[in-house]
């Protein structure tokens, strides 16, 4: 049975952290390895945004802590230290009384990273996270005209069919109207890249898949690893997105059926061809031989990945960007 004890008071060597301090300690509690590793991946991946979050090992030198609430040892750690006013619960039941907030299973990444943005601005008030500054007017040179081709060749692309990943936030609609302006890290783009790239919001990933079932499993689990997708469903839709979006990760079903013009070979072929800055390619198929994987070595792809995907082999592809 769980018992509550009374607040601890933190230990006097501790630090007290600053307003303004970043990154901010965080604490897990409880989770199993795979959370773990992920969550960490997650935060090392938003390391550039402000404000960040970092881990540690111990309650004790936390600002947060994130606690696995199907675990009662975890639970119990957490109401041992008095620390409910700085935890955040994830797991299937409710959290304890005092605690900051509860998040369901499985783990959002992005989700958490907002709690604990909202967590700031309860605790420190809006001053914990500057906003964004806003950059100074640059003067514009105007340019020649440009020479007209001699013969126009306009290519029809297939429009893209946009998978919808935004994460459940755990967040009432009003509490993140509250917050949006202190969020720098999703405000739109202004200056002159708002009138170059689209006002959809930013994807990390683009899937490509003949099949539905298989863009939204993926998506789902790329969403826990906290990456945003958009899934496509043929070659000539996917080479679109490419030239109006940059992606760092790309996953491809080597099969992608009658309707598409490249198959899943080719298409990882072009891609690596006619990119400047190629995203991480990564091949999936449920034909994952010896042979099958050096067909998809000779295309130029970064990893292979076999039906059904493993939640280790994921992680691997997102690991691949750190070294860039």
């Amino acid at each position: 049975m769980l018992t509550a004890t009374a607040p601890a008071a933190p230990p006097s060597s501790a630090p007290a952290p600053s307003p303004m301090s970043s990154p901010h300690s965080v604490c897990l509690l409880g989770f199993s390895d795979f959370e773990r590793r992920a969550l960490a991946l997650q935060f090392r991946l938003a390391a550039g945004r402000t404000p960040a979050y970092s881990l540690v090992a111990t309650v004790e030198e936390a600002r947060f802590v994130v606690v696995d609430g199907d675990t009662k040892s975890a639970v119990q750690r957490a109401l041992d230290a008095g620390r409910l006013a700085h935890s955040i619960f994830v797991g299937v039941g409710e959290a304890p009384k005092g605690a900051l907030a509860r998040l369901r299973r499985p783990i959002d990444a992005l989700s958490l990273l907002r709690e604990l943005d909202a967590a700031l601005i309860q605790l420190q008030g809006p001053a914990a996270i500057p906003p964004r500054p806003v950059p100074a007017p640059t003067q514009v040179t105007p340019m020649a005209p440009p020479r007209l081709a001699t013969r126009a060749q306009p290519q029809v692309l297939t429009q893209p069919r946009p998978i919808d990943a935004s994460p459940k936030s755990g967040l009432l609609d009003s509490q993140m109207a509250d917050l949006a302006d202190h969020f720098p890290d999703r405000m739109p783009n202004s200056g002159a890249n708002a009138a170059t790239k689209p006002t959809s919001p930013r994807c990390d990933a683009l899937l490509v898949d003949d099949s539905e079932i298989a863009l939204k499993f993926l998506e789902l689990k790329l969403g826990e690893l906290g990456l945003r997708s958009r899934g496509v469903t043929d070659s000539d839709a996917a080479i679109a997105q490419l030239e109006r979006h940059e992606f760092n990760y790309v996953f491809v079903d080597v099969e992608l059926g009658p309707a598409s013009k490249l198959d899943g070979l080719a298409l990882c072929r072009h891609i690596k061809r006619r990119s400047s800055r190629p995203p991480v390619v990564a091949m999936v198929s449920a034909h994952a031989s010896q042979t099958d994987r050096v067909r998809g070595s000779l295309a130029g792809c970064d990893a292979y990945l076999g039906k059904p995907l493993k939640p280790n082999d994921l992680l691997a592809v997102v690991g691949l960007r750190r070294g860039r």
